[in-house]
């Protein structure tokens, strides 16, 4: 049933109007070990250069659900305040596909002892394309479907983010994309991507248990027009800076467990399993996903601790360096 209610909303959306309405963002639980999957604003954060690799599969009992692959990785270009990044992505639904690739351009900018403001701006290129012919349980020779066997489109977008940190705490503000309908390039009468404005906030904290434990948590809110908002609170446990676990809960009735490690010299391990327990999600199968990554020129114990080199340093007063005249003994006889 979940099926035929899937195609035939697919349907409408095709053949009952000219536009397409997308969501930007798949569901992911990637940024709880890469941030900059949260936002490019990020870049640079932990002080290291990086690279991730991350697929999901959600609803596995729905034949033709959505599954997803991307890559991203930034690196610093210049004295540790200059980052520049990217990623590609594409997420395939049956017969919708969607490609997505990024720049980012991030800036890093000390204000106070223990505070930074990060700076980030990018730039994304989508392309969409439907293919009928693929579909599950769709005629190829449906009349309707002859004329619309492939239909492609694509569009471009921005996007700006500030996030302030403070020792151990984060707060950020985005906007993955600016622009809103202004922004479409069409190349098909009958389909049209259309990128919606988005905004996201998000607020982080590391607590440090005792030696041994850390606990960071996470909250997100996300709001694109013409969608409901969507709110994600994740809590996760760190021992000894290696191994971690935790919990992450969306809004819609999805709840998420977490388990991963620092494997070896900066390689990395993420699994995350997510069970719906309400609307189209309960019955769906849960999702799976899981992210490699590696951090170039890691030496730490603790995986979570940002480089020395990008701590607080104190602003020191420049020094110069002053001659004295030679003191010399004299001796003194008394009288």
């Amino acid at each position: 049933m979940l099926k035929l209610q899937k195609y035939i909303f697919i349907l409408i959306l095709l053949f009952g109007g000219q536009f397409l309405y997308a969501q930007q963002l798949p569901n992911s639980t990637h940024y709880l070990i890469n941030p900059y999957a949260l936002s490019p604003t990020l870049a640079g954060y932990t002080g290291y250069s990086e690279v991730f690799l991350n697929y999901r599969n959600d609803w596995t009992k729905i034949d033709g659900s959505p599954r997803t692959f991307s890559a991203n990785g930034f690196g610093n270009v210049y004295k540790e305040k200059m980052w520049v990044g990217g990623e590609i992505m594409t997420d395939k639904t049956d017969i919708l596909s969607v490609f997505r690739a990024n720049l980012s351009w991030t800036y890093k900018l000390q204000v106070e002892n223990n505070q930074f403001l990060y700076f980030g701006v990018w730039t994304t290129y989508y392309q969409a394309s439907i293919n009928t012919g693929n579909g599950i349980g769709i005629d190829p020779n449906d009349p309707i479907l002859i004329n619309n066997g492939s239909t492609n489109s694509s569009a471009f977008n921005a996007g700006i983010g500030i996030n302030y940190n403070w020792n151990k705490l984060n707060i950020g503000l985005s906007m993955p994309t600016i622009f809103g309908l202004n922004d479409e390039y069409q190349q098909s009468a009958t389909f049209k991507y259309i990128v919606q404005r988005q905004f996201q906030f998000h607020v982080s904290y590391m607590f440090d248990l005792d030696n041994t434990w850390q606990l960071q948590t996470t909250g997100l809110l996300r709001n694109t027009a013409n969608e409901p908002s969507s709110v994600e609170i994740s809590a996760m446990a760190i021992y000894l800076g290696r191994f971690w676990g935790g919990m992450l809960y969306r809004s819609g009735g999805v709840l998420a467990i977490n388990l991963g490690g620092h494997i070896y010299n900066g390689f990395v391990f993420n699994y995350s399993y997510e069970i719906g327990m309400s609307g189209i999600n309960k019955g769906s199968g849960g999702s799976h996903e899981i992210t490699i990554g590696y951090r170039f020129n890691f030496t730490s114990d603790n995986y979570f601790d940002a480089k020395e080199s990008t701590k607080s340093r104190g602003k020191s007063r420049k020094s110069r360096s002053v001659s004295y005249p030679e003191v010399k003994d004299f001796n003194y006889k008394r009288n």
